[in-house]
C-alpha cells in the first residue's frame, strides 16, 4: 500500500509521542515585512513531514531514524519533506563567488571559488524562496549534565550560521536570488538511561530553553536579530513502556526529544 504522508493523522490523538512548534523566539511581523507568517506555516508543516517520514521508516523498516544519525542521512528526509510541499527544490546548490572577500581564514580553494548550500526551495507561488543549511548536534539532559550545547555542537551551529551569512552576502552582491536564510539544526536531546531525571516533567521546557540558546548563539555570531522556530517531537510518553525500544533506538540512552530548530535570517 502506498504511504499517504498524513501528518494530521500522525500527530492527532493519544500516542507514545507528541509534536508541537515552539515559537517564543519568532515574531513574524517584526522579523520580515512580508513572508514571516508564510514561512512559519511552511516550516511547521516541514518539521511534521520530516518526523512523520522518520517515524514511518522506524515502524515499517525497523531502521534507525535518519534524522537522529548525521547530516548526510538527514538530507534524504529533508529533501523528501520539502518535495511534499513544493516541486521547487534543489539540493547542493552551488553559487560562484570567485571575486568575493569572505574576511575569514579559509584556504580551501574550492570554497573560495564556489559556495554550496544544502537546499534551495521556493513555495509553489514563488512568493517565498529559502536557502537552507542543515547540521546535526546533541544536547544532554541527564542528571548532572549542564543542559547546554557542548563545544562541538556550538561549532556545528556556527558552521551553519557562517553558510547563511555568506549567502546573505552573495544576495547583496547580486549573485544569488533573494530568499530567507535558514540554519536548520536537528538536535538529539538525550540522556543515559541510568541518568534519566526522576520526574520527566522536569524536561517540559527543554524545547523553549533550546530555542533561546539557538537565538543567543545566532545573535552572538551574526550580530543581528534572528527568528527561531523549533519543531519538537516529544518521545517522553514512550519511556519505560513496552514500546520504548521502538522510539529510543540506542540501547544505553533515552531520547526524550528530537528537535528541529530553524534559525531564520530574513
Amino acid at each position: 500500500m502506498k504511504y499517504t504522508y498524513d501528518i494530521d493523522k500522525r500527530f492527532n490523538g493519544k500516542k507514545l509521542y507528541d509534536y508541537w512548534l515552539e515559537d517564543s523566539c519568532y515574531k513574524s511581523d517584526r522579523l520580515m515585512k512580508e513572508g514571516g507568517r508564510t514561512f512559519k506555516r511552511f516550516y511547521n508543516t516541514l518539521a511534521q513531514h520530516i518526523f512523520d517520514i522518520n517515524l514511518e521508516i522506524r515502524k515499517k523498516a525497523n531502521e534507525f531514524y535518519p534524522i537522529v544519525r548525521n547530516e548526510r542521512s538527514n538530507s534524504a528526509a529533508i529533501a523528501m519533506a520539502l518535495s511534499l510541499q513544493t516541486p521547487y527544490v534543489i539540493s547542493e546548490y552551488g553559487i560562484g563567488c570567485k571575486d568575493e572577500n569572505w574576511h575569514d581564514d579559509t584556504d580551501d580553494t574550492r570554497e573560495q571559488q564556489r559556495r554550496f548550500i544544502d537546499f534551495w526551495c521556493a513555495t509553489e507561488d514563488f512568493k517565498l524562496e529559502m536557502w537552507i543549511e542543515s547540521k546535526h548536534c546533541w544536547f544532554n539532559v541527564g542528571k548532572g549534565a549542564k543542559w547546554e550545547f557542548d563545544t562541538g555542537s556550538k561549532k556545528r551551529i556556527q558552521g551553519a550560521l557562517k553558510q547563511i551569512r555568506d549567502i546573505e552576502g552573495l544576495i547583496k552582491n547580486g549573485k544569488a536570488t533573494y530568499g530567507v536564510k535558514v540554519a536548520l539544526m536537528s538536535i538529539n536531546v538525550f540522556c543515559k538511561r541510568e541518568q534519566t531525571v526522576d520526574d520527566l516533567s522536569e524536561l517540559d521546557f527543554i524545547p523553549r530553553d533550546v530555542t533561546k540558546m539557538l537565538e543567543y548563539e545566532a545573535r552572538e555570531y551574526l550580530k543581528q536579530d534572528v527568528g527561531v522556530l523549533v519543531g519538537a517531537l516529544d518521545l517522553r510518553p514512550s519511556i519505560k513502556t513496552d514500546k520504548q525500544d521502538t522510539y529510543h533506538i540506542y540501547g544505553a540512552e533515552y531520547l526524550p526529544y528530537v528537535l528541529l530548530g530553524a534559525i531564520v535570517l530574513p
